[in-house]
Order: C-alpha cells, then sequence, then structure tokens
C-alpha cells in the first residue's frame, strides 16, 4: 500500500526540482484516518547482559493482518526497568517487514525491561497500537558474584497482598427477572489470577447459587436474582474468606446471551416484564462492529418476551468483534465482546526428520504452508530455535494481532486461545472476553476518543528545519534548500525550498548507519545566507511506564544464565563492553539528549575552559583545541571531511567531535568552519567524553559564543553526521561439518534467522548445527501470508 494513498492531490502533486525527488511539509489534517500495528518476534524472553536480543519486525493494517507499506519507518527501542530509553534502533521497513537486533550492555543491572515499536503515525493514537513486550535481563557480573554464589530469587509475600474479585454479567448488566450468565475475575494486587470458591447469598441468608474459578482465577455462573432483592457473596481465596457485594440489578431491561461457532453467531434476546410491557411488537435491533466498522445490522421484532437470532459468520471478518443490542429508539441496551472464527484458515506446520538429534549434528527443518484447499500460500516468517532452558512465554503473532493488539491489559499464555490443540480454547476466550473489560477495547476507546492528527507516516527518514537570520531571530522565506548524501540509497541530492515561516522539509531519505549529510541554503539568485538550522530528528514517544516488576526469576534459570554468561564471556572476551570500563562512578552518569540520542558520561571528566584576553593569542579554534584539550589530535590527511579541525582516538580509531553551538539542539553538527573562530568570539569551551545508546564513545564539543561571532561563520552550510536507519547484524551460527573448536558451544539461542520466505510450492528449507547443551530445543516460527493470514507453528526435538 502506496503512502501516496493517503495524501491529498494537493500533496501528490509537491513539486520535485531537477527530477529529484522532494516534499514539502504535508497538511496534517489532509491525510485519509488509517491504522497500523506492529509486532516483533524476539528470539526469547530471558537474557545476560553481553548478549544479544535479535527481533524481526511486522507492520500489518490496524483492522486486518495484512504487511501494509503505510510506512517505512519503524522505531524500535529497548526500554529500562523505569521505562527510560536505553536503546533505540530506526528500522527500514520493505513491504511491511524488517529486522534488528540489541546488544545487551554490561553495565545494566538485573531486572524486568521492556521493548517497546512503533511508527511515526501511530503516536498519534497513543499506546493504543504500539507494540510492547517484556524480557528479563540478568548480570552477574555488575552485582561482583558468580552464578554458584546466586541466592534464590525472593518469593513475593502473597499472604499480605491485596485480592480482590469482580463480576461481569454478560451484556453489561443483570435484570431483575431474566437469566443471565455472569463472569467473574479474581486476582491479586499484581495481577496475578487466584483460585476462589464462593456462593451467592440472599438477603434471607439462602444460598441462591456458588461458583468455583479456574486455578488462574475466572469462572462463570448462571443468575436470575429476584424482584427487590439484594445479594452478597461469601467465599474463600484459597483459605482466605472473603465477602463482597453483587452487583445492582435494574428494575427494568433486556439481556443478551450470546453463542458462537464456526458457521453461526446465535444470539438470544429477553425482555423482564416490565420492558416487556413497553416493547412489545416493537422492533429491536443488533449491530455487530470488527474494528470499529459495522459489519453487520439487523432488526427483528419483539413479539414475545425471549426471542432468537442467528447471524451466519461467513464473509464476516475474523476476529474480535462487539454485538450490540439496540431498544426501538436506537439506545444501546446490552453489549459484550465476541470472536469470530475465521474461515479461511492457513496450514503452516515445521517437520523435523527425526526427534532425538546429538550435540553439534545438523538439523534440517521443513516448512510448508498451505491454504484450507491444500494450495502452496506464499509466507514471509521468521524462525527462532531456544533452548529449553527458556520459558515460553506463550505468545506468537496470531495472538498477538488477534486478541493482545485488541484488549489490553495482561494475557498470560494467550496462544493457548488459538492452539488448535486445545480443545477448549474457544470456550476459553470467551470466557477471557467476558471478564477482560470495555474499558481495554481498543476500538471503543477510539470510538469514545477525539483523534487528532499530528503526525504523518513516513516513506523514509525525514529531514526538517528552519533557515533565520543571522543575528534576528526572523525566518527567511523561499530559501533554496539542497541536501546531499553520498551514501544515500537511491537518490543522493534533494532540494526544496523554506516556506514562508523558513521551515524546509525533505522526506523519503534513505541511508544505513551513520552518514556524512550536507545541507545548503541559497536565496534565487544563488547567493549563499541565512543560518541554516536542523530539527531534533526523532522526538521523544511519552507513553503510560510499563509496570514495574519486582519478582525475579526461578532459581534454578538464573544459575543457568550466569553459569553461561561466565563461560561465554571467558571465551568470548571484547564481545562485550569492560566491567572496568562501566563502573566508573556509574552513580555520577550526567545524561545529554541530542537528536534521538541518549548520550551518558560515565565519569569521564569533562574540560571547560572560560575564554579569557590570555587566550586570545591562540591562532583559532583549533589551534586551541590541540594545545589545550586532552586527546586531540588533527584530522588525517584522508578525512573525508577535509583537513580542518580536531580528532579524538576512541579504541584505536580517530572519531570528529560534534559541536554544539550557544545550547541550541538544532546545530547538532561538525562544521569544519567553526574552527576557524578566533579565540576572542568565544566566551566558553566545553568538552565532554560520553557514550551513546550503542556504547560508543562520542565527544561533544561545546560552544558559547559571542553575538559577533555568528556574523564570520558560514551559517548557511550543514555538515552533519546523522544516524540512518540501522543496518541488523547477521546472526552467527557455526558450521561444525568440518572439525571445529574444541571450546564448549553455550549458545542458548541455537539458531536465528528473521527473514525467510516460501517458495512457489509453499516450503523452505533451515538447516543449522546444534550447540553443546543437552537439553530440549523449542522451533517457534511466526509469519504472515500474501494474503494477509498471520500464521504460527512450533515443535521440540531433544538434544542428548
Amino acid at each position: 500500500m502506496n503512502f501516496k494513498k493517503y495524501i491529498l492531490l494537493s500533496l501528490l502533486s509537491s513539486l520535485t526540482l531537477c527530477g529529484l525527488a522532494q516534499q514539502k511539509t504535508a497538511d496534517k489534517q489532509s491525510v485519509k484516518l488509517f491504522f497500523e500495528k506492529s509486532y516483533l518476534q524476539i528470539d526469547r524472553s530471558y537474557y545476560s547482559t553481553g548478549e544479544d536480543v535479535w527481533f524481526s519486525a511486522y507492520l500489518v493494517n490496524g483492522k486486518s493482518s495484512s504487511l501494509t507499506a503505510t510506512s517505512n519507518n519503524l522505531y524500535v527501542e529497548l526500554l529500562s526497568p523505569k521505562s527510560e530509553v536505553l536503546d533505540r534502533k530506526m528500522i527500514r521497513l520493505d513491504g511491511g517487514l524488517g529486522k534488528g537486533d540489541f546488544k545487551l550492555k554490561d553495565s545494566i543491572p538485573t531486572g524486568w525491561y521492556g521493548i517497546r515499536a512503533y511508527t511515526n503515525w501511530m503516536r498519534n493514537f497513543g499506546d493504543d497500537f504500539v507494540f510492547q513486550k517484556r524480557i528479563y535481563i540478568s548480570n552477574n557480573v555488575i552485582e561482583n558474584r558468580s552464578y554458584f554464589t546466586r541466592n534464590p530469587a525472593k518469593k513475593a509475600d502473597v499472604s499480605n497482598s491485596k485480592k480482590m474479585i469482580a463480576f461481569f454479567p454478560e451484556g453489561g448488566s443483570l435484570v431483575e427477572g431474566l437469566t443471565s450468565i455472569v463472569a467473574f475475575k479474581t486476582n491479586d494486587d499484581a495481577g496475578n489470577g487466584i483460585k476462589a470458591t464462593g456462593s451467592i447469598i440472599s438477603s434471607k441468608g439462602d444460598t441462591v447459587t456458588t461458583f468455583q474459578s479456574t486455578d488462574v482465577g475466572i469462572g462463570i455462573f448462571a443468575f436470575t436474582p429476584k424482584t427487590d432483592e439484594k445479594y452478597k457473596v461469601e467465599g474463600f481465596y484459597g483459605k482466605e474468606k472473603f465477602s463482597s457485594e453483587m452487583p445492582a440489578s435494574l428494575k427494568k431491561g433486556l439481556s443478551l446471551h450470546v453463542t458462537t461457532d464456526s458457521l453461526n453467531i446465535k444470539a438470544n434476546i429477553s425482555a423482564n416484564e416490565l420492558m416487556f410491557g413497553e416493547l412489545r411488537d416493537k422492533t429491536i435491533s443488533l449491530v455487530i462492529k470488527h474494528a470499529g466498522d459495522n459489519i453487520y445490522s439487523g432488526s427483528i421484532k419483539l413479539s414475545k418476551a425471549t426471542v432468537s437470532v442467528s447471524i451466519p459468520t461467513k464473509g464476516l471478518p475474523n476476529g474480535i468483534a462487539s454485538i450490540t443490542l439496540l431498544d426501538d429508539q436506537n439506545r444501546p441496551n446490552c453489549e459484550r465482546l465476541i470472536f469470530i472464527q475465521e474461515e479461511n484458515k492457513v496450514n503452516f506446520s515445521l517437520s523435523l526428520s527425526k526427534n532425538v538429534y546429538k550435540p553439534r549434528e545438523k538439523v534440517v527443518i521443513k516448512v510448508k504452508a498451505t491454504n484450507f484447499l491444500g494450495q502452496p500460500a506464499k509466507t514471509a516468517f521468521s524462525l527462532a530455535a531456544v533452548d529449553g532452558l527458556i520459558p515460553d512465554d506463550g505468545n506468537d503473532i496470531v495472538s498477538y494481532l488477534m486478541l493482545q493488539s485488541e484488549v489490553k491489559g495482561d494475557i498470560k499464555n494467550a496462544a493457548q486461545y488459538f492452539d488448535t490443540k486445545n480443545p477448549s480454547r474457544l470456550k476459553q476466550l470467551d470466557l477471557l472476553l467476558l471478564t477482560q473489560g470495555w474499558r481495554d477495547y481498543i476500538w471503543r476507546k477510539l470510538a469514545d476518543s477525539a483523534i487528532k492528527i499530528s503526525y504523518l507516516p513516513e516513506p523514509g527518514i525525514t529531514i526538517k528545519g528552519m533557515v533565520r537570520e543571522k543575528l534576528a531571530d526572523k525566518p527567511i522565506p523561499n530559501m533554496n534548500i539542497t541536501l546531499f548524501g553520498t551514501n544515500f540509497t537511491g537518490n543522493k541530492i534533494f532540494t526544496t525550498k523554506t516556506d514562508q515561516n523558513g521551515r524546509y522539509f525533505l522526506d523519503g531519505l534513505s541511508w544505513y548507519g551513520n552518514q556524512t549529510v550536507k545541507i545548503s541554503s541559497k536565496d534565487d539568485k544563488g547567493k549563499k545566507g541565512g543560518w541554516l538550522q536542523i530539527d531534533t530528528l526523532i522526538k521523544p514517544l511519552n507513553l503510560t511506564p510499563l509496570k514495574t516488576i519486582s519478582s525475579g526469576i526461578s532459581n534454578t534459570l538464573n544459575v543457568e544464565i550466569g553459569k553461561r554468561m561466565d563461560y561465554n564471556r571467558t571465551y568470548k572476551f571484547g564481545d562485550s563492553i569492560s566491567l572496568k570500563d562501566i563502573e566508573i562512578k556509574a552513580a555520577q552518569n550526567n545524561k545529554v539528549t541530542l537528536f534521538q540520542d541518549v548520550l551518558t558520561s560515565f565519569g569521564y571528566p569533562e574540560e571547560v575552559f572560560n575564554i579569557t584576553a590570555a587566550d586570545y593569542s591562540y591562532k583559532g579554534l583549533e589551534h586551541f583545541l590541540l594545545t589545550k584539550a586532552k586527546g586531540s589530535y588533527p584530522a588525517e590527511e584522508n578525512d573525508t571531511l577535509g583537513n580542518e579541525g580536531v580528532t579524538f582516538i576512541a579504541n584505536g580509531k580517530r572519531v570528529r567531535p560534534i559541536i554544539k553551538v550557544n545550547n541550541r539542539e538544532e546545530l547538532f553538527t561538525e562544521r569544519l568552519d567553526y574552527y576557524s573562530l578566533t579565540m576572542d568570539q568565544i566566551n566558553q569551551v566545553k568538552i565532554q567524553h560520553l557514550l551513546n545508546s550503542s556504547g560508543k564513545d562520542v565527544y561533544l564539543i561545546s560552544l558559547n559564543l559571542k553575538d559577533e561571532a555568528l556574523r564570520g561563520p558560514n551559517l548557511d552550510l550543514l555538515n552533519l553526521n546523522l544516524n540512518g536507519y540501522y543496518a541488523a547484524r547477521t546472526f552467527y551460527s557455526p558450521n561444525y561439518s568440518s572439525p571445529a573448536t574444541p571450546n564448549k558451544d553455550l549458545r542458548t539461542t541455537i539458531f536465528w534467522s528473521p527473514a525467510v520466505k516460501t517458495n512457489e510450492n509453499g516450503e523452505a528449507t533451515i538447516t543449522y548445527f546444534n550447540g553443546d547443551n543437552k537439553a530440549d530445543i523449542l522451533i517457534k516460527a511466526d509469519g504472515i501470508t500474501d494474503k494477509g493470514v498471520a500464521v504460527s507453528a512450533k515443535t521440540t526435538y531433544k538434544v542428548q
């Protein structure tokens, strides 16, 4: 789906100069409303520091599971336990598919972390469509203890935790004289389900009915409230006694009971005596909505107190929908969520030649995808093979797109509701929908809110900024902006003009890694002019922080993760940051935010020079820095930016410092013209040695200049080093068909392949070699067919 589809004709006819791609600022209200969802398959959920998190990205239409190209940029972030951004990758999506990874630094402590993924367009809807997932990271180095000295994680004291029970009458309310199905849910204040038993007691002390929950704290019972009667609940959370009140009953009303199967939705509608007296022989209606759209609307005459309706599901979209009962005046009376089963299911399978393998033996996986007619189904998928030591989180792309992204809140082992080997899955799913609550149903939430479009979909990387007068804070319109990137993918040169507010906007750019970008500003006569500035490339996404998890993991898992971490650190020295490098006054980690990155000082001393008349004897800033700044060196002769300026040494390589002028973030540049400033034009020079979110060294020079200094430099020219798309690393998979190293292979992720496609026969073959761990191996694959059907499969084998 092309981005242009969503822009009005005025935007589609944006001026193209010299045959080069160019786009002006779009009117945000001219964009057609649409929705996107993202999903990440992550190789596993438990890691140790120094390891890699591997992920494959999918972007789909928010109202279906079809891959979409409405956005080409996906932002994937690693979050701390306090929801701070530790690392961010901008992933290029092509046809809705992308891939990436995170390197887990040694400096992060043990705990529960988060990963989230979103597009710029998703910002318009808060956290409704943002993908979020928890991972656990174990660090036994920073804690100065090895695996064999670890203590078991302390179990939470559940005896003193707050416990609660909530009741959910089907359709919304209890009605006097009508029998309703009542679902209930019991849990503690951490959200964990609690097994419970109880009784409904009338005001006269009679036991009306009893109930019992499942092990995860949910259940249902039938209940008929009598006229002018009140009820209470008495029961036990295990052995702990509790009491509660039943929801109040309506004096007059309708009830709705719904059942579904693969062919029909059956609805039983009942009216109590008072309501039937008002609605006899009048028309009531049923409306079904899927992803906010009406997919069915029908009417029936209420000729008797109870009527039934059967609605064929053929042609209705698969997934969660809402069914609403409206009275004769079109007022909603009852409402509930249902799940419409998929009619045209795709068979997606993983098969192995045997069930037991040896360490370092070659494994061959056959993947096959066919539609319900047995025809090949072209499928793009990702696959992970992981040591069974790591618990399966019970989630996959099907359960996420069909359930978790629709009904918010913690849904444990969501994949069970779509596992065809689970005969009770549809009943369990219906019970979940009855108890999850309307406030977390995404499309209902959107319908109740006004949507303001503030962010546009991105066809590529966007650079924007303004041109202003050098000394006066006044914008300059109609300036010709030219951008050049030597290592861009596709076009290298882009042009545009500033608008009446001096703003410029260039999008659809594409490059990978950190690249030099040059931008210039000229008037219509070709004369250079103005102060050229650039905006922050990525604005922070402010969302509600993830809920803090205080509990740890099992001691068995913790010990084994630590054991492998210690061994791999011994034989793979250099794969991660040395502890000595990250323990330098870690508590004094001053942070500097520049553009999309958070730069952190781990105790590196900063140099501050307040310039006085005694410094005016230096030939210029470059001479001053080479003389005064510790560790500064002249630029190399073959430097691509020229031989002006200074460099610093980091990991044996010369790196250019970033220059920030007068505390303006928009001047986050490496402009060589500042090095020619004379010292009498400068008030202060500050030099900081920082680490970026990827652990790489960054040197920042902050200049405080006098007003007259701005008359000298060529402010109409920017030489920038900017981060583009993240170039995903390749998972290392050893080949043991030839003599191999004697070192033990203790990989936890045995194999990872983020981008595989089936052939014209709907088949694919994957091969790899086992490691040395003798264990059960779990293989999981997630994917989407070219027809927009989400698929998932898993299988296991033993290594012994």
